[in-house]
Formats: C-alpha cells, structure tokens, sequence
C-alpha cells in the first residue's frame, strides 16, 4: 500500500517540476529577446503600440536592447521630446503678440518646465533599480502635460498629444519591470 502512494505522489511530483522547467526557459528566453520582436512584444503591452514601435525603433540602440535597457531608452526620448517641448512653449512666450498672449504661455511654459524636471528625475531613480518611483513620476508628468492645452496654447496640441501617448506607453513598460 505504501509503494502505491509513493508511485501517485512521484508520478504527481513530475509534470509539476516539468511544467516549472519549461516555463523558467520561457522566461529566460524573454529575457534575454532583443531587436524588433522585443520592441513589438512590449509595445503590443501598451496602450498605444504603433507610436511605442516607431518611436523605440527610431532609436539605434533599441535593437540590441533587453526589456531593461528598452525601458531607459523610452524614458531618454521623452525626456528629449518634453525637452523639445519646453523649448517650442519657450519660443512661443518669446513671439507672443500680446500681453494676455504672453502671460498665457509664460504659464505654460513654468509648468511644462517644472514638469520635464521631474520627468528628468525618473532616471537616478531608474538606474536604482526603482522602476515603481520612475513609473509614478511618468505618471505625475503624464498627468499634467494637458496644462498648456486647457490655457489655450493649442500651438502645442500636436506635441503634447505625442507625449502623452509615449508616456503613457512608458508606464506600461516600466510595469513590466516590478
């Protein structure tokens, strides 16, 4: 009668350590997944993949990239493209044809100046391994990017609009991370 239940357990014991076998395989190989399938196996994660692929594919150095390293490069270009932002918002201060005009997008331009700085700290905390506070941070700055649109400055629709997909894609990715 012992040998029998020995025998069951035994024969219980193996699919379960095969299954685990197999799927850590699975997962090493995700890991270790570069180029292009990575870039639309992630992107396909996000809200919005077609603007996550082309933007991470404009990038060289996403193709040899890991799920990492494809995450502080998304991080990289939107702070590049809030970076390219805050200086659109600036010019637009600077040609402003009246004083309302221009107290409009001072106003826009201190927020989104505030808000890429924050955005810029996502990244010490990224390279802590703290993928959880760079996520709330795209979160914060995701939030407030529509400021400058509610003022009326729809000069900035267009680029705005672009952020707010990517980061929103962003946020995705650093998901995968924790």
């Amino acid at each position: 009668m012992a040998l029998k239940v020995d025998v069951s357990l035994c024969l219980l014991v193996i699919p379960i350590v095969l299954s685990l076998l197999l799927s850590s395989h699975h997962f090493a190989k995700a890991d270790n997944e570069t180029g292009k399938p990575l870039i639309t196996a992630t992107c396909s994660k996000t809200e919005f993949p077609d603007v996550c692929i082309s933007t991470l594919e404009s990038d060289p150095r996403s193709i040899r990239a890991n799920l990492t390293g494809l995450s502080r490069i998304g991080l990289e270009l939107a702070i590049t493209e809030a970076n390219e932002t805050k200086a659109e918002a600036l010019k637009l201060v600077n040609n402003a044809g009246s004083y309302e005009s221009w107290a409009i997008r001072l106003a826009c331009y201190d927020e989104f100046n505030s808000s890429v700085y924050q955005l810029e700290e996502s990244l010490p905390y990224f390279d802590q391994l703290k993928y959880n506070e760079s996520n709330r941070i795209v979160e914060l700055f995701n939030g407030g990017l529509n400021y400058c649109i509610n003022l009326g400055v729809a000069e900035l629709s267009t680029r705005i609009t672009f952020l707010r997909k990517f980061t929103t894609d962003i946020k995705a990715i650093l998901h995968l991370l924790f």
